[in-house]
C-alpha cells in the first residue's frame, strides 16, 4: 500500500507540473540566470574570474529537463508549441548518443509534424527548428510553407527555411530559393517577433550576407583605430591577401586561438599576407598583449562592436580571408582551413 500511495503521489505531482504556468516559470527562471551570467561575464576583469564564471554557467541540460518534467505529456496541446520550440533550443547542442534527450526531441518533433503543422503561431517553433540539427527540420517548414493557411506562419517558415538553405552552399540554385524564401518572408511576417527581432531584421540581415558576406562577393568596407591611435582602413589591404580575426578573450580556448594566430603571423611573415584583429577588448590589454608579443598581430579596437556588427559575427572567434582583389574566399573558424586557403592563394590556384 505504501508504494502505491508513493506511485500515485509521483503521478499527481508529474500531472501538476505539467502546465503552462510551470512550463513558463521554467523558462523563464532559465533566461534570468543566463542574462545574469552574461552580464558578470562581461564586467569580469581578469581570466581567473572569467574562468571561475566558465563553472558557474546556467545549465541548459538541468532546465531541458524540468521543462520535459513540465510539457512531455502535453504536445498534443497547443500552450505547449512554445515551450516545445525552448526545449530544441536548449538541447541543440546535445549529441546523438544521449538516447534520452534524443527520444525526445523525436517526440517533440513528431508531435509538432503529426499536430500542428498547419496551426497558427508556430513561428517560434519554425525557428527553433533551424537550430535543432534534425535532418527533417527543412522538409517541415516546407511543409508549413505548403499547408499552413496563416500568412504570417508561411513567412516564419520561409524564414527558417532560408537560413537552413545556406548549410547546403553557395551554388545558384540555393541561392534563388534561399531569395524567394527571404522575399516571402518579408512581405508575409515582417513585424513577426523572432526573440527581440522581427522577421523583416533577420532576413535583411540574410540578404546583406548573400550581397556582401559569401564567397565571391565584395565585402563590406571598415576602418578603426590601432592600439597606437593609427586608422587602419580595409583599403589598406587591397593587393595583399588579408586575414581578419574576429576575437575576444570571453571564451575558454583563447590561448589556442592565440596560439594559431601568432603561427600565421610567422608563417607569412615577408609575403604579401596581413593578418588584422577585431577585438573589443580594452585598449591597454590589447596594448600590452602586443607590446610583450603574447599576440603578433596588429589589432583595430571595436570597442562599440561596429565592425563585428557590420559582418555579422555572431559568436568569436570567426575569421574572413579576402583574397588581393577584394574578394571574400573563406569565413569561419581559425585552423588548418585558414592556412590552406592562404598558401592557395599565394599560389594563384
Amino acid at each position: 500500500m505504501h508504494k502505491i500511495l508513493i506511485f500515485i503521489s509521483f503521478v499527481f505531482v508529474t500531472q501538476a507540473v505539467a502546465s503552462p504556468t510551470e512550463a513558463e516559470r521554467i523558462k523563464r527562471t532559465y533566461e534570468l540566470s543566463q542574462e545574469s551570467w552574461i552580464l558578470k561575464m562581461k564586467i569580469a576583469k581578469t581570466d581567473a574570474e572569467r574562468q571561475a564564471l566558465v563553472a558557474k554557467r546556467p545549465s541548459p541540460e538541468q532546465a531541458a529537463t524540468e521543462l520535459w518534467a513540465a510539457i512531455g505529456r502535453s504536445l498534443h496541446q497547443d500552450w505547449s508549441i512554445p515551450y516545445s520550440a525552448f526545449y530544441l533550443n536548449l538541447t541543440h547542442h546535445v549529441p546523438a548518443t544521449d538516447a534520452a534527450t534524443t527520444k525526445q526531441r523525436k517526440a517533440i518533433m513528431d508531435g509538432f509534424e503529426e499536430r500542428h503543422i498547419g496551426k497558427p503561431k508556430i513561428g517560434t517553433f519554425c525557428i527553433a527548428l533551424t537550430q535543432s540539427g534534425s535532418p527533417r527540420a527543412l522538409s517541415m517548414l516546407e511543409k508549413v510553407i505548403s499547408k499552413n493557411p496563416d500568412k504570417k506562419c508561411q513567412g516564419s517558415a520561409a524564414l527558417g527555411a532560408a537560413l537552413l538553405l545556406k548549410n547546403l552552399g553557395d551554388s545558384a540554385e540555393i541561392l534563388e530559393k534561399r531569395l524567394t524564401h527571404l522575399r516571402m518572408a518579408i512581405i508575409q511576417a515582417a513585424d513577426e517577433k523572432i526573440g527581440e527581432l522581427e522577421v523583416a531584421t533577420v532576413a535583411a540581415d540574410e540578404l546583406f550576407v548573400i550581397n556582401h558576406l559569401i564567397k565571391g562577393r565584395t565585402p563590406p568596407e571598415f576602418s578603426g583605430s590601432d592600439v597606437a591611435g593609427r586608422i587602419i582602413k580595409s583599403a589598406d589591404f587591397k593587393g595583399k591577401i588579408n586575414v581578419i580575426l574576429f576575437w575576444d578573450a570571453q571564451f575558454a580556448d583563447i590561448n589556442k586561438v592565440i596560439e594559431i594566430s601568432n603561427r600565421l603571423v610567422d608563417k607569412y611573415a615577408g609575403k604579401p599576407v596581413s593578418v588584422i584583429g577585431i577585438t573589443p577588448e580594452s585598449l591597454a590589454s590589447v596594448r600590452k598583449l602586443q607590446a610583450d608579443e603574447t599576440i603578433k598581430w596588429n589589432n583595430i579596437i571595436d570597442s562599440k562592436n561596429e565592425i563585428s556588427s557590420l559582418y555579422r559575427i555572431k559568436a568569436r572567434p570567426a575569421i574572413f580571408i579576402i583574397d588581393a582583389a577584394g574578394k571574400l574566399e573563406y569565413s569561419g573558424l581559425p585552423g588548418s582551413f585558414v592556412e590552406l586557403t592562404v598558401d592557395a592563394l599565394l599560389k594563384g590556384e
